[in-house]
């Protein structure tokens, strides 16, 4: 079921109609003309190593390439490559009619022409992998190089069905191997995954005539809920007045298979095999929609993956949910906006794109040819499970640097010796009191260029200098490197830890919006032979934050308010009702639900109120409208508490502000992905005089803990200025 390309058009003799195909990829520039007519005078006639044309063969991988939008001389070297690889075009020929910058392109594919040789890595490190294989791509001058191969490999893989089922294998092996995580490596979607079902269609062909035949014989029922779950959210982007498109997304064969292996379930059970994609304008557009769906259909909570917040490391970004519809079946949506989709399609090539002439960055300068791609090889061999994602976009400049026994380490743009070994190890950065690159001594605060291979010089002990920690003598540049400096410093002063353990619990106390607690108590609880010992812990970062938090949910004394509470009378003697979460005293079965007013979660003070026909509402000890409850409903006030063993989620309002910057909202949501955190609702009011920004999220956390954690983290974004949960209840004075 792989999309086949536009038909090539032909004249009445069956010659290829040149003009008419320039217009079918919207390109007649004078460049692309010439390398037209070039390419078919060379190559027409000539055939490929796999019996074809080279110069239908250039038209197939020319097209590509300009769909992709790579630039005029992309296209011309696309071309005329295979005439240059199969026909005997020389170079000259190529720069005198083509120009010098086509004929680089069309020498430096040439350099990736065999990689059929597949070495074995049994003993190479799965980390080692990845770090070879972002160390070529960033070697790479010029990512036209790369794409202009991928095409071939299509080009070759939609026309072997006349070789031999050996040679077809090879391929497909090959293909499956080397170029479609290549292309996957790129994000360049729109080539990978019809390499993927090309090769799957060639290894595995019952599997995939089977899934074929399935998804044919289930359209019309696909057809039909597709095209009403569209209806239904035209409806609500017309109400919003969102400029949106909502599309039936097309279903990938060997993706559709490989997660029924991954998942161990038949083809039923696959959520995308019903699936839609939305693209709206704006990041907060698609957080609209996400909450829409979320209200209107049940969500598969596992099936969420929020890639806006936290891309995937080949720089995809979308929004991925799955709900049940009204009938219980299940279905997908990918929610993303127009840029993002596009980046999914064409992957580094939509920040490649070149003007006439001139080459889109200044990259090209920095990195050289250092190697050959062909020892791309080396680092593919029969795994099947190879990381093949990048930690960021792969053009994203990274330094790779050599420890002297040839590891290969991934560190940041300016980073230095010793944040080199501060990277190796925490206590090879407090010993270190030299450097050698490429075995030359150097100082500390020199910048790490690819390829420098690093030697730390040590002492037997040592300490780090205060001094790595002042930013402009520049010998860190790491934020991990620093923080572990930091860290050592820290542990030298207990005084100053118990000080800086107590502001710390305070200040959560206060963000939490928690009652203050014994913390002699909290102490002993903890193992600590007294409060001052427990702060000493928390200052140096002995104890965790999330171990106090945790020991405070369980002992949160519960003071009284003005408020009385009275029992709900019962004809059995007064004994605990467990439903789900909450333990309710002396009555029957009565479900439960927590308040929306007040939004109390594990740890907080709480109060059973007897509702009319829906069971019991949860609500915080202080909640206003507990506090301002008319006397004669005191009656259906009822003492309730939460059960320790509590794994459910809870509703929580936070409230952060910050100065108001562009993507801001979106770094928050990428700490909340971050930590799995599902963003219910989320309100932003800008006070633009100020440039002062408001927001209020409401999450799921599942305790106290959880919400202590995620605070922290927010509190870390730059421009934060403050950031604690909402108070909804009135604090007792």
């Amino acid at each position: 079921m792989v999309k086949t390309h536009k038909t090539t058009p032909l004249n009445q003799d069956g010659s290829v109609n040149i003009e008419n195909w320039l217009q079918q990829i919207h390109n007649t520039s004078p460049l692309v003309k010439s390398a037209c007519s070039l390419s078919q005078v060379a190559g027409e006639d000539r055939a490929n190593h796999y019996a074809r044309s080279c110069f239908l063969q250039s038209l197939e991988i020319a097209e590509h390439i300009a769909r992709l939008k790579l630039g005029d001389e992309a296209i011309a070297a696309a071309l005329v490559y295979p005439a240059y690889e199969y026909a005997g075009l020389s170079l000259e020929d190529i720069e005198e009619q083509l120009g010098s910058r086509v004929t680089k392109l069309v020498h430096s594919t040439h350099k990736l022409h065999d990689i059929s040789s597949i070495q074995s890595l049994s003993s190479t490190s799965l980390k080692q992998i990845d770090n070879i294989r972002k160390m070529l791509l960033s070697m790479v001058q010029d990512v036209s190089v790369v794409i202009i191969k991928l095409a071939e490999r299509l080009s070759i893989m939609r026309t072997c069905n006349h070789l031999s089922d050996i040679e077809k294998k090879r391929l497909a092996n090959e293909t499956m191997e080397v170029y479609a995580p290549l292309a996957s490596r790129l994000g360049t979607n729109i080539i990978k995954w019809q390499l993927e079902d090309l090769s799957f269609a060639i290894l595995d062909p019952d599997n995939y005539f089977t899934i074929a035949k399935n998804l044919r014989e289930r359209r019309i029922d696909r057809e039909e809920r597709v095209q009403s779950l569209i209806n239904h959210l035209n409806k609500f982007l017309e109400k919003t007045g969102i400029a949106g498109e909502i599309q039936g997304r097309a279903k990938h064969i060997y993706s559709i298979y490989r997660k029924m292996q991954r998942k161990k379930v038949g083809l039923e059970q696959i959520y995308d095999a019903i699936a839609l994609r939305i693209l709206v304008p704006t990041i907060e557009d698609c957080y609209t929609l996400l909450s829409y769906v979320h209200d209107t259909w049940k969500p598969i909570k596992e099936e969420f993956d929020d890639y806006i917040a936290k891309p995937k490391l080949n720089g995809y970004r979308s929004i991925h949910t799955a709900a049940l519809d009204t009938d219980g079946k299940p279905f997908e949506i990918q929610i993303r906006t127009f840029n993002m989709h596009e980046e999914s399609e064409m992957g580094v090539a939509a920040h490649w794109m070149y003007k006439e002439g001139s080459a889109a960055t200044g990259y090209e300068e920095k990195i050289k040819w250092l190697r050959q791609l062909l020892e791309w090889q080396k680092e593919v061999s029969d795994n099947k499970e190879l990381p093949i994602e990048l930690e960021k976009n792969v053009f994203e400049e990274r330094i790779y640097v050599f420890t002297p026994n040839g590891e290969i380490i991934d560190m940041q743009p300016g980073s230095t010796p010793l944040d080199f070994a501060y990277h190796i190890h925490t206590d090879l950065g407090h010993r270190c009191r030299g450097a050698k690159i490429k075995g030359k001594l150097v100082p500390l605060t020199t910048a790490l260029q690819l390829g420098d291979v690093v030697e730390i010089l040590t002492a037997k002990t040592g300490a780090p200098s205060r001094d790595w920690l002042i930013s402009q003598r520049g010998y860190l540049k790491t934020a991990r490197a620093r923080a572990k400096v930091h860290h050592w410093f820290k542990k030298q002063d207990l005084e100053r830890h118990i000080e800086e353990g107590r502001n710390l619990l305070e200040k959560e106390i206060k963000r939490l919006n928690l009652e203050d607690p014994n913390l002699e108590k909290l102490a002993l609880q903890l193992n600590y032979k007294d409060q001052d010992n427990m702060f000493a812990a928390l200052g140096n970062g002995d104890l965790r934050f999330a171990q106090v938090i945790g020991a405070l949910q369980k002992n949160l004394e519960i003071k009284s308010t003005s408020t009385q509470i009275f029992h709900a009378t019962s004809k059995k003697p007064p004994s605990k009702k467990y439903h789900g979460d909450i333990a309710i005293y002396g009555v029957g079965d009565l479900l439960t639900h927590i308040a929306n007013c007040c939004k109390p979660i594990p740890g907080d003070p709480i109060v059973g109120y007897i509702t009319q026909g829906h069971g019991v509402s949860i609500h915080h000890r202080d909640c206003k409208n507990i506090i301002n409850l008319d006397d004669h409903y005191n009656n259906k006030l009822i003492e309730v508490e939460w059960i320790e063993t509590t794994q459910a989620s809870y509703p929580v309002d936070i409230e952060i502000q910050a100065f108001d910057r562009a993507g801001l909202i979106s770094d928050i949501a990428q700490i909340l992905a971050n930590d799995k955190i599902n963003i219910l609702n989320l309100n932003t009011v800008t006070n633009k005089k100020q440039h002062t920004a408001y927001i209020t999220v409401t999450i799921e956390i599942n305790d106290l803990a959880d919400l202590s954690h995620i605070l922290d983290k927010i509190n870390q974004i730059p421009n934060i200025n403050s950031v604690i949960r909402k108070r909804t209840y009135e604090k007792p004075h």
